[in-house]
């Protein structure tokens, strides 16, 4: 059983794009997993997964914790190195479908050759953006349809708690501009912006790599708890 957690975005410039993935490798498997340099012209600032520059002194692009009571390793990159055309397929699919409610509740959708996959979208205010908002996604993908069936209370539990945390943050932020009234100063220029930007929360990726790393820690428990060696 292999679980990812990828936090996907509509971006206004580039369409469908995989913001951070977080994925469970171990230590002689790891280097798999590190992406190597790529181009960012493809990127903007709305889909480009940045880390706080004091975590390294430089820019960085990956971001991995270990656990200490296991070889687990979880590492979050912009994109799956290993798995990225099966999940670009399912993030342009999760937030190219007409049907696709912003609402934060789980869809399912899958097939034995893209894995199956849990998906929650929402969605945060912005007047500079197209439609005054910014489309998200959250998605937990699995190999196993069993897996991800099996552990849809736990998966669902989680990625809501973290999307109810986005939203709440949009919310104070939106009340603090507009007793700033900044709301009224602001162009009508539309341009790229980060979703640490939107929240003013420069560790806010950081934060979301602990909690995916989290989550991927709970399935990995569940998943030796049902198949003990």
């Amino acid at each position: 059983m292999s679980f990812s957690i990828t936090l996907a975005h509509f971006c206004d410039k580039h369409g469908p794009k995989s913001i951070l993935c977080t994925q469970t490798t171990t230590v002689d498997q790891v280097d798999q997993f590190i992406l190597p340099s790529f181009s960012k012209e493809s990127y903007c600032k709305s889909c480009l997964l940045m880390f706080p520059k004091s975590y390294s002194g430089e820019n960085l692009t990956t971001l991995r914790t270990q656990d200490p009571k296991s070889e687990d390793i979880f590492i979050t990159t912009q994109y799956s190195g290993v798995k990225f055309r099966l999940l670009n397929s399912i993030v342009r699919k999760c937030l190219s479908e007409e049907s696709t409610v912003y609402d934060s509740k789980p869809m399912y959708f899958g097939d034995e050759f893209r894995g199956y996959s849990i998906t929650q979208s929402f969605k945060i205010k912005d007047l500079e953006a197209r439609g005054s908002e910014r489309r998200y996604s959250f998605i937990v993908n699995s190999e196993s349809e069993a897996a991800i069936l099996q552990n849809w209370d736990l998966i669902v539990e989680n990625i809501t708690v973290i999307i109810d945390y986005l939203k709440e943050s949009s919310i104070k932020i939106e009340l603090q501009n507009s007793k700033n009234n900044e709301i009224f100063l602001r162009g009508k220029v539309q341009h790229s912006k980060s979703l640490i930007e939107l929240l003013s929360d420069d560790e806010l990726f950081v934060k979301i790599h602990r909690w995916n790393s989290k989550l991927l820690r709970k399935l990995i428990k569940q998943d030796d708890i049902g198949n003990p060696k």
